[in-house]
């Protein structure tokens, strides 16, 4: 009897899909039963394809099998949080206004949503009956035919047409709601002996990850621990989150720790767990009534899969999650029953696993690029310097290539540039690549390659002769030939999968911001630390402005008469360095380092004179001064006689003034603080100090104001 060609045997890897499978085959994990047993956690976080959504089904079925019991689910599609997030940023003016916003709406919804479910037992409709006031907020939030976040929708609008001022709106909202008023009434209902259990899913479809969306997010966990404390043995809400998002909320939410850290539950599998759910596939798949899990792998493995060691064989090509291997073994099945059909029974070997790990591996690779670009910029470009070479490499090795990335950064990528300016060291691009799980370093202690995923630094500095190990999973996708890994070294991988959506690369990225920002204030001033502060406001300089001026360099003529402290050359964008570039005719743009406070008349007339040819007619100082502003009677003086006699333009900049800009450059989305706040000081000189400069778009100006005239 031959065997048909399979097809996703082992079930939809989307859980919304794979209801048919889950209710035959689900593995109950120590988290499920954990959340079956207590009602202490609010939270559940983990990655993509680690399970949440199978979660949410089968508690939905396990939590709506008791008659007084009652089941709400939300579970928004990715146009619905498309819609109705706009709505809600814009009645907020900042991140806790949006937060407040949302919490209001969410437990008002939430707990609707109970009430209306409520009202359809028998006993809860007459008590509703007698209450003017759920009746009244059932009519206005019951829409038939609409879902939870259409409701919601309609509630924004309603309370934004109702609204005052936009500082009031809470309270309008508040108002409107009767929250209160709305809780204490169902608090009432649930003493009848009902409880309600609440499911939030989903809630990253359709998520733009801006400080905006995040505060909606977080009104939602606030909203669901509230009422989980409000309502206690009443109701149970139990929110999902991908760690990406939960990651973010950490990252905003001032009072995380205090409120929703300790209800948080993360979501784990190890070997075992991962085992045990295969194997329940298998035999929900196959109708196999074999109780002995591992007789039941070795039915399926060929011989050099079987057992335990065989199945970790398999794993190596995944990151630990029921997705991954489930993608990976039905694409081996189908692979094996494609191969011979004329058999009874199905064997796939590891040249089925390695097929279908070469599409899964490319796909695995663009998730990391995917998922961490947001915080890791110039991830894609230092994943690629990895293709085809072999897995293991030193840590000389690894920094050795990750230089050409550093030296050779994306001319149309600003955030890139920028963080290539701040992780200038290839060693520091090897530490992001470990904090996100791509490398792996060898654990002396141990014998074994220890990876991250959740953002932890190495335990240890890496050594030049540090040994370092490409991610298997990744092998196939950059063409790395496994065949140079032993098979005992294979098995040495020991991966920390308790797994976090969580890049090092900021805390690498902000350490070093922090340091060059302190740094400038151990430097002595004066000719003692002269050396040293020109060191600094050459590191500052590249920082500040990576991606505007290229080939920065400290005194690069030496040996001149005239020499110019810092030069870097000007790529003419953004509109600020443009304009330095077309009205003062800047194609290299100096920076003159003087370690004091009090610039003198002859500073003045030495920067003057380095000014001409490609060095343009505009010229930076960097003091140790406590202001940008010029002092009056001395330095707007001397800005004026040399600005009126010759045209050429002194802007005085301070170590203070870059180190501020350092700490705005903590923040990614502040990416372009550096340029506003160039061009403001520019403006300043130019209307201020100056009065109408007599510019080349000036004179433009004038001339076309003149024909127009005539």
């Amino acid at each position: 009897m031959s065997i048909q060609v399979l097809s996703n045997p082992l079930g939809d890897i989307r859980a919304e899909a794979d209801h048919p499978m889950l209710g035959k085959s689900f593995y109950e994990t120590p988290d499920y039963l954990s959340l079956l047993a207590s009602d202490e956690k609010v939270v559940v976080v983990g990655r993509r394809g680690t399970g949440k959504s199978a979660l949410t089904y089968r508690l939905g079925k396990q939590w709506s099998k008791e008659k007084n019991d009652v089941l709400v689910t939300v579970a928004p599609d990715e146009h619905h949080t498309l819609a109705l997030i706009p709505l809600v940023v814009k009645n907020g003016r900042n991140f806790l206004e949006v937060r407040a916003i949302s919490r209001l709406l969410w437990k008002y919804g939430l707990i609707m949503e109970v009430v209306e479910s409520l009202s359809n037992r028998y006993k809860i409709r007459e008590v509703i009956g007698e209450s003017d006031l759920l009746k009244k907020h059932l009519k206005q939030w019951a829409q038939p035919g609409r879902v939870f976040f259409e409701r919601m929708r309609t509630l924004v609008k309603l309370a934004t047409a109702t609204a005052s001022e936009p500082g009031e709106f809470i309270g309008d909202v508040a108002d409107l709601l009767e929250i209160n008023r709305v809780e204490k009434e169902l608090k009432g209902l649930l003493r009848l002996g009902y409880k309600a259990y609440i499911l939030v899913d989903r809630l990253d479809e359709g998520f733009d990850p801006n400080s905006m969306s995040v505060a909606f997010i977080d009104g939602a966990i606030s909203a669901a621990i509230d009422l989980a404390a409000a309502l206690k043995d009443g109701v149970r809400p139990v929110v999902f989150l991908r760690d990406n998002i939960y990651r973010a909320v950490a990252h905003y939410d001032q009072d995380y720790a205090r409120n929703i850290e300790g209800q948080t539950l993360r979501l784990h599998w190890d070997v075992n767990n991962l085992f045990y759910l295969v194997c329940n596939r298998l035999r929900a798949a196959f109708r196999i009534e074999q109780e002995n899990n591992k007789r039941l792998w070795n039915k399926f493995a060929s011989h050099e899969l079987q057992g335990e060691e065989g199945f970790k064989r398999c794993l190596s090509y995944t990151l630990y999650r029921p997705r991954d291997i489930l993608i990976l073994l039905n694409s081996a099945l189908e692979n094996a029953s494609k191969r011979d059909a004329s058999v009874s029974s199905i064997t796939f070997s590891m040249q089925d696993i390695e097929k279908s790990a070469k599409v899964i591996s490319l796909n695995r690779l663009d998730d990391l690029k995917k998922e961490y670009k947001q915080i890791f910029p110039s991830i894609e470009m230092a994943v690629g310097v990895f293709e085809g070479v072999a897995p293991e490499i030193t840590m000389q090795t690894a920094a050795g290539k990750l230089i050409e990335v550093i030296e050779n950064p994306p001319e149309d990528d600003h955030q890139t540039q920028l963080e290539l300016a701040i992780l200038d060291r290839p060693e520091e691009l090897v530490r992001a690549l470990y904090s996100v799980g791509f490398l792996g370093c060898h654990d002396a202690s141990s014998g074994s390659f220890v990876f991250s995923h959740d953002g932890k630094r190495p335990v240890s500095e890496f050594r030049k002769e540090q040994r370092l190990l490409v991610h298997p999973c990744y092998w196939m996708a950059l063409d790395i030939k496994q065949e140079s890994v032993g098979e005992e070294q294979a098995t040495e991988i020991n991966d920390e999968y308790d797994i976090k959506v969580a890049s090092q690369t900021p805390d690498i990225r902000i350490g070093k911001l922090n340091k060059l920002m302190a740094e400038y204030q151990t430097i002595p001033p004066g000719d003692q630390g002269s050396s040293d502060f020109e060191h600094w406001c050459l590191e500052a300089v590249k920082v500040c402005f990576a991606g505007r001026l290229e080939n920065v360099v400290l005194h690069p003529n030496r040996d001149a008469i005239n020499r110019r402290d810092i030069v870097g050359t000007n790529l003419g964008q953004p509109p600020c360095w443009q304009r330095i570039r077309e009205d003062y005719e800047v194609r290299q743009v100096i920076f003159e380092c003087k370690n004091y406070a009090d610039l003198t008349l002859t500073d003045y007339r030495q920067l003057h004179s380095y000014l001409s040819d490609r060095y343009g007619r505009l010229g930076f100082f960097i003091t140790r001064s406590a202001s940008t502003a010029l002092e009056r009677d001395r330095e707007l003086d001397w800005l004026r006689s040399i600005y009126n006699d010759h045209k050429v333009l002194i802007v005085k900049l301070t170590a203070k003034f870059l180190a501020d800009l350092l700490g705005k450059l903590r923040n990614p989305k502040k990416h372009y603080t550096p340029d506003q706040l160039i061009g403001a000081l520019l403006d300043t000189y130019e209307r201020n100090y100056l009065g109408q400069p007599v510019t080349r778009r000036a004179r433009s100006s004038r001339k076309s104001a003149l024909s127009g005239s005539k």
